[in-house]
């Protein structure tokens, strides 16, 4: 986790693939990510839709394609926060934000790391049921987030070249 605290910033690309029960279909999209320490987060779908997700502090801006922008205060959604916690904590490293909503388990080497995250909130709980990060050295690899109702989604991360 310090090696990660030590990263001042990070831009990669994603691609995501959800699998949800209602759809015989997974989901597919990919993207940019970008963080920038403390507290800015960015995704950013390219396709098939595109969607901009950013956090500032406590504060989630979603753009959509030709919508008006919605802003959500994290504060106002704990089990939203505790969502961008998972993600925007283990970049930052900091371990004491992914312990307040999280039972964190690390295994592996700093060569091929994994982080498990079990919501310890009940609201959290009822949103999630596990998130799970891999990461090789200060980057991130993947992070697989399992619902509460068994749907997923895998993200793949690959740093920008």
């Amino acid at each position: 986790m310090s090696r990660l605290a030590a990263v001042p910033a990070s831009r990669a690309s994603f691609t995501e693939e959800k699998t949800i029960a209602a759809l015989t279909e997974p989901v597919r999209s990919e993207g940019w990510l970008v963080y920038r320490r403390p507290d800015h987060l960015e995704k950013t779908t390219t396709g098939p839709n595109r969607e901009s997700l950013m956090v500032d502090g406590d504060r989630l801006s979603i753009i959509a394609d030709d919508q008006p922008p919605r802003i959500i205060e994290l504060d106002s959604e704990p089990s939203l926060r505790g969502l961008v916690d998972a993600v925007r904590g283990t970049l930052s490293g900091d371990l004491a934000t992914l312990r307040r909503s999280y039972g964190v388990a690390m295994q592996g080497t700093p060569a091929a790391w994994q982080l498990t995250l079990a919501p310890r909130d009940k609201a959290l709980k009822e949103l999630l049921r596990q998130v799970t990060v891999d990461g090789t050295g200060t980057e991130l690899r993947s992070v697989r987030i399992v619902q509460a109702n068994g749907d997923q989604s895998l993200m793949t991360i690959r740093p920008a070249s």
